[in-house]
């Protein structure tokens, strides 16, 4: 009866919700073990549900791609079989091709799934600003805009892995990066693209270490750690850049597949073996002591 009235809907609903806000939450920690044993759960309660079967593929994935490959590549041709939610689908495609690439190391089974996916030409972000109106549009726009300029830095730092770059061109990359978010955000109101900052600046002090120019290495130190501590620190708030004014950080989610903050990432970095000569310099130490406070290991 319950079924019938539409009530049993209902109370699924409101589980599998109670599912993903409990993901989230994981999400944002870094706990992936954990998110795995959530999904298995909610398997058990729902094990025909391909939403679960999604967000387990997930949970896998981000635990140990490694290890998880076949369960991981069961669950995505399950999707691919039997969905026709296109949001499901296109996830599945994902992981298909970053697992049968990363853990699998088969390329032409990656390349196969990848040529499954939608274009950048033709995806719901290209068509919805076009046919909604007014600020609604707008805010689209802006969002488009940021993920534009993400897809730009991503792109850069994938030809700065594969394209055997020099010292000094990837230095000439990292620069690009910055400079396409200062165009973005003038006046540094960045929000959570200071993780994008940090990134790229401690990519040209591992590159300024290479050509054995200390004083650019530590300069480039400097600004990775402002911009860690920055986006560690930050704020609820808005972007106030005229491009992307429309957008509040509470807005952007940020994912990740690791415990520490932003600064603890760089204070195991600077920790690290290839910094070790410089343990005891005064700058160094500087560094770590600025960085220690804020960060989360």
């Amino acid at each position: 009866m319950d079924d019938l009235l539409g009530v049993g809907a209902i109370e699924k609903e409101k589980k599998l919700l109670a599912y993903r806000e409990k993901n989230m939450e994981l999400f944002r920690q870094g706990k992936s073990p954990e998110r795995v044993t959530l999904w298995r759960e909610a398997q058990k309660e729902f094990p025909n549900d391909l939403s679960v079967i999604y967000h387990l593929m997930y949970a896998l994935s981000a635990e140990d791609q490694n290890a998880n490959a076949d369960e991981i590549i069961a669950c995505g041709e399950r999707i691919l079989n039997e969905s026709t939610d296109q949001s499901l689908r296109g996830g599945a495609i994902q992981c298909l091709c970053f697992t049968y690439y990363y853990a699998k190391k088969d390329a032409e089974s990656a390349k196969k799934y990848a040529k499954m996916a939608d274009g950048y030409s033709v995806t719901v972000d290209e068509m919805m600003p076009r046919i909604l109106e007014g600020e609604e549009s707008v805010r689209y726009c802006q969002f488009n805009i940021q993920h534009l300029f993400d897809m730009v830095c991503l792109n850069v730092r994938i030809m700065c892995h594969k394209g055997g770059y020099t010292p000094e061109d990837h230095i000439k990359a990292c620069r690009f990066i910055t400079e396409c978010f200062d165009l973005l955000y003038p006046d540094g109101n960045c929000g959570f693209y200071h993780t994008r900052y940090w990134e790229a600046y401690r990519d040209m002090a591992s590159n300024y270490l290479k050509l054995n120019n200390e004083s650019k290495m530590f300069e480039c130190l400097e600004k990775a750690a402002e911009h860690a501590i920055k986006y560690d620190t930050l704020k609820d708030g808005k972007f106030t850049s005229f491009i992307v004014n429309r957008i509040n950080f509470s807005d952007i989610q940020p994912s990740k597949d690791y415990t520490e903050n932003e600064s603890g990432l760089l204070l195991k970095y600077l920790k690290g073996k290839k910094f070790k000569q410089f343990e005891t310099d005064p700058r160094m130490v500087k560094l770590v002591e600025k960085l220690t406070p804020v960060a989360i290991l």
